[in-house]
């Protein structure tokens, strides 16, 4: 099969291309368990990108990969409820404004774990619902179940699709990549908007 030449706008996709480097080696549990903490509390590729592949490598470990997946992004989610949210917690006022804040705030309190429980499941920014989770001061073990429970659903579903699927799921990721990525951009863009 020929190599498909990456455009240089497509920059999502070379570090995606980086991350699936990772799929076959040794370190592959570790970097997978590094990049689900990170992503939880920063932007950053999230792990699904490692995660599919490495299952379509050692499909029988399939449930292992996403249980490390779901342990790493719960650990990096409660850095975004405890650290970034203290860290910014000051300066949110200053850059959106105290009535925005007061809204988010109240917000997450009739919905929080609402919230937390969709990021945790879709491709709506984890960590930016992790860190509002901790600035709105949601319940921590509201937000620690409907992280637990929104990244397994997640991950297990991903997880056990590849593990059916196989090599089929690789070719259409392969192959419509950029497009969806694309695609969801905009929508999570255009849903942001609107709310």
């Amino acid at each position: 099969m020929k190599q498909q030449v990456i455009p240089s706008w497509a920059l999502h996709r070379r570090l995606y291309e980086w991350v699936l480097g990772f799929a076959a080696t040794p370190m592959a549990p570790v970097v997978l368990f590094c990049i689900a903490f990170v992503e939880a509390f920063m932007p950053f590729v999230p792990p699904d990108a490692l995660l599919i592949p490495m299952c379509l490598e050692k499909r029988k470990k399939s449930a292992l990969f996403a249980a490390i997946s779901v342990v790493g992004s719960v650990a990096g989610a409660m850095v975004g409820f405890f650290v970034i949210a203290s860290l910014v917690a000051g300066g949110t006022e200053w850059i959106f404004g105290k009535e925005q804040i007061e809204a988010v705030v109240a917000e997450f309190g009739v919905r929080g774990q609402l919230w937390v429980f969709v990021a945790a499941l879709t491709p709506i920014p984890f960590f930016a619902l992790t860190t509002a989770a901790g600035i709105a001061e949601l319940n921590f073990w509201l937000f620690l179940t409907a992280c637990l429970v929104g990244r397994s659903l997640r991950y297990g579903i991903e997880a056990g699709i590849v593990c059916w699927i196989g090599e089929r799921a690789k070719i259409f990721i392969e192959k419509w990549f950029n497009l969806i990525t694309i695609l969801v951009c905009v929508l999570a863009a255009f849903v942001w908007w609107l709310i």
